[in-house]
């Protein structure tokens, strides 16, 4: 299960982001994340991630560069970050370590 909390500029995911977990009904509800001008993910309190979590982040990713919002990625699972850079693409996550 995954829980999405939202304030602000700032989306907090909890549970397992997973094939499991990304329903289309998700999808489509979570998809708007990137509809302001920006937002933060923080990651912190996933548990659990596979190819499919990280696909969807990648989804985010290209749909808030079209649409003009600036996204980033705060407090990244060790796993999410292991699975990035077995996939090649760990460069192409907007992380911030501030």
């Amino acid at each position: 299960m995954i829980d999405v909390q939202q304030a602000d500029q700032k989306a907090i995911f909890s549970g397992a982001l997973t094939r499991a977990t990304i329903t289309r009904a998700f999808d489509k509800k979570y998809r708007k994340l990137i509809d302001g001008k920006r937002i933060v993910l923080d990651l912190a309190k996933v548990n659990q991630i596979d190819t499919a979590g990280l696909a969807w982040i990648l989804l985010l990713i290209e749909l808030a560069a079209a649409n003009a919002c600036d996204i980033s990625l705060v407090n990244l699972p060790d796993d999410l970050l292991k699975l990035a850079k077995l996939s090649a693409v760990d460069t192409m996550l907007p992380i911030d370590n501030t």
